[in-house]
């Protein structure tokens, strides 16, 4: 079941900002820690974009026995990212295989505006979400998306703050439901990340996770 953007159903759904700090658990921006593959229309390596570290309790409806952690994969640098992509994770050789990337945009960034590849690394934490990041009527919606971007780049379980609600999110591997895991941001020119000059544009993207194969998808939504 999907929930609408905003209402009285987001309340007491806990989530969470990732922000950069250091913290108990291993939560992480960058590195390429996870053996990555090519993207399939720029060539780059794909990007590690956060891993979160499952031994945190607070992640617990993310956890199982197949996996430690959790990386966040997508290339950035070109308009791959524009499209649903499917990626299977194996937590044995920590290899990342793409199932389907749908490009229809054929854009790629310029040289000199591209987002280094891997993503210098940084030390990540979660903190809880306040009161004005959960959407539970139409003006905290609207006062949640003016923060997002703005003071923080990521949203973690929680309300995933879409600007429209997605129409399916069933794992097209196994069928089985897929796991809203985290959502992220950076339109705006302040440094939400010290270790990199990152600017996502005018998108949000989301990331879910199917435990039962393992599968990762994401999804961007135009803001």
């Amino acid at each position: 079941m999907i929930n609408e953007p905003y209402g009285q159903h987001w309340k007491g759904h806990k989530g969470f900002r990732a922000i950069e700090g250091s913290g108990v658990y291993n939560h992480r921006f960058g590195g390429q820690e996870w053996n990555v593959p090519k993207c399939q229309l720029c060539g780059e390596d794909l990007h590690q974009i956060l891993c979160f570290d499952l031994k945190d309790d607070r992640l617990s409806e993310l956890r199982t026995s197949k996996l430690e952690e959790l990386p966040l994969i997508s290339c950035l640098n070109c308009s791959t990212v524009w499209e649903p992509q499917l990626f299977q994770l194996n937590p044995t050789t920590k290899n990342v295989t793409v199932l389907s990337q749908n490009d229809k945009g054929k854009w790629i960034q310029d040289e000199e505006d591209k987002i280094p590849v891997p993503l210098p690394y940084t030390k990540f934490k979660l903190i809880n979400m306040l009161g004005e990041d959960i959407p539970v009527n139409e003006d905290a919606y609207y006062d949640a998306f003016d923060l997002f971007g703005r003071e923080y780049i990521c949203r973690v379980l929680g309300a995933p703050l879409y600007v429209e609600n997605p129409n399916d999110i069933s794992c097209p591997t196994c069928n089985h439901d897929m796991q809203y895991v985290s959502s992220i941001t950076h339109d705006f020119e302040v440094d939400l990340v010290s270790v990199v000059d990152l600017f996502l544009g005018e998108m949000i993207i989301y990331f879910y996770f199917c435990k039962e194969c393992l599968t990762l998808k994401t999804e961007v939504q135009g803001t």
